[in-house]
């Protein structure tokens, strides 16, 4: 069965993510959480009068973190409310000075009125987890009411050598919420193909140790570099032909 053929509640019931572990994470400064708000800040370099709307923001960290460190107002979205319930409450347990910058809903990202206030748009670990019909909405309905929003997706890359073993399970295993991992020729098409215009286009090493070293220098190589590049960057804008 394709991503695009799983019902909304078939996609809900999916193992996308483990908020309340995530977030333990990030208050440990887990060096995965660390490796990963440590680029998103410097990526997208979050100032006090950004709006910033964050899709999927599952147990809310990096929202949490862009509003602490640079005073910005972040709306987080997702569609499962038991991410939403847990995000609201550790925000509020962990840093409720944040209670008016950064705030979480539960909605339906390709439908949902956005706010015309947005100029930032976060897609951190999130494209992987939705079938095509519904990025292609969520990418109408944001060009539609944020036509002026630049858009930043943080993805892994179909084409690294541990996304090749997981999807063949052979030593690795898949999460099952990965449904949708492209290589970077499939994202940049996808982007192309629904209006929206690639700006820049960068790649980042795992956060394992040794490992990642390997993987700056082997990703550069011609021809087999693709196998390490484990992540894929991406700025786009909606498109001037639209």
């Amino acid at each position: 069965m394709s991503a695009d053929d799983l019902s909304d509640e078939e996609l809900l019931a999916l193992d996308h993510n483990n908020h309340r572990g995530a977030f333990s994470g990030y208050l440990n400064k887990s060096r995965h959480s660390v490796d990963k708000h440590r680029f998103l800040l410097s990526w997208v370099k979050p100032v006090a009068s950004d709006f910033i709307l964050e899709c999927g923001s599952s147990s809310g960290k990096t929202s949490i973190d862009f509003s602490s460190k640079s005073a910005c107002h972040c709306h987080g979205v997702d569609f499962d409310p038991e991410a939403i319930a847990i995000s609201s409450s550790l925000r509020d347990e962990h840093f409720p000075e944040l209670k008016d910058l950064c705030s979480f809903e539960c909605g339906d990202l390709a439908a949902m009125p956005l706010g015309r206030q947005i100029n930032k748009v976060l897609m951190p670990d999130f494209t992987e987890h939705i079938p095509d019909r519904v990025f292609a909405s969520i990418l109408e309905n944001i060009k539609r009411q944020a036509s002026e929003a630049k858009l930043y997706i943080y993805t892994p890359l179909r084409s690294h050598i541990f996304e090749i073993l997981k999807h063949h399970n052979f030593i690795l295993k898949n999460p099952s919420g990965h449904i949708n991992v492209k290589t970077r020729a499939e994202l940049i098409a996808f982007l192309t193909e629904h209006g929206w215009e690639v700006e820049h286009v960068s790649w980042r090493p795992s956060s394992i140790p040794v490992f990642k070293y390997a993987e700056w220098l082997l990703g550069r190589v011609p021809l087999f570099g693709r196998l390490f590049q484990r992540r894929i960057a991406v700025i786009a804008r909606p498109s001037s032909a639209n």
